[in-house]
């Protein structure tokens, strides 16, 4: 596992260049760094969501290192998973068409980065953007993702991508409006409830 490929990766994902999607899809030895990469950028959401109150409001979560930046990195990671699972069950169950799950957890893996743009949301007046555009780059990185390691039809991938992200938001949104003294969520799921 070198670092620097795998920020070489990162980088041309930033440029938007998608085929390094194909290049992990068929690479066994890409697994674990994909796995870091979607972990990560969970953790920074989770830390852009703690920094956020610690620069903006005097006021927060309980224990936000551990609620929102800890906690809520994990989870979201967790149902990042799980977005990851019902896309592909959707694709090879319901469309019947053909993919691997594991060259869609590299893909994936690699599809998070942009969730890493949430550690910015500590920004004042800037942190709807930080906090809602990284999502939808995620979703739409997810689509290229997922597309590299099927022969479903785009209409196909779309409406699984759409399943399996509905799920992680609203499972992140019950999980951060659950609470009235403790936000556990990461990135916009945990800022929503306390913005006055």
């Amino acid at each position: 596992m070198d670092p620097n490929l795998i920020l070489n990766k990162i980088l041309r994902l930033a440029r938007l260049d998608t085929t390094v999607f194909d290049e992990v899809r068929d690479d066994a030895n890409e697994l674990i760094p994909a796995m870091i990469v979607a972990g990560v950028s969970a953790l920074l959401a989770g830390l852009g969501a703690t920094l956020f109150y610690e620069f903006n409001f005097d006021y927060g979560p309980e224990k936000p290192w551990l609620n929102t930046f800890i906690l809520g990195g994990v989870f979201m990671a967790a149902l990042y998973l799980v977005w990851v699972l019902i896309a592909y069950v959707i694709i090879v169950q319901v469309y019947k068409a053909s993919a691997d799950l594991q060259s869609l957890l590299r893909t994936m893996g690699y599809a998070a980065v942009p969730l890493a743009l949430s550690v910015l949301m500590f920004i004042p007046v800037l942190y709807p953007v930080f906090a809602i555009v990284p999502l939808a780059l995620l979703f739409v990185m997810s689509i290229y993702a997922v597309q590299a390691v099927t022969n479903a039809d785009s209409t196909q991938v779309v409406i699984a991508n759409t399943a399996g992200f509905s799920v992680m938001v609203l499972v992140l949104s019950i999980v951060a409006f659950s609470s009235d003294t403790t936000v556990m969520g990461a990135g916009l799921f945990s800022i929503l409830q306390r913005i006055p």
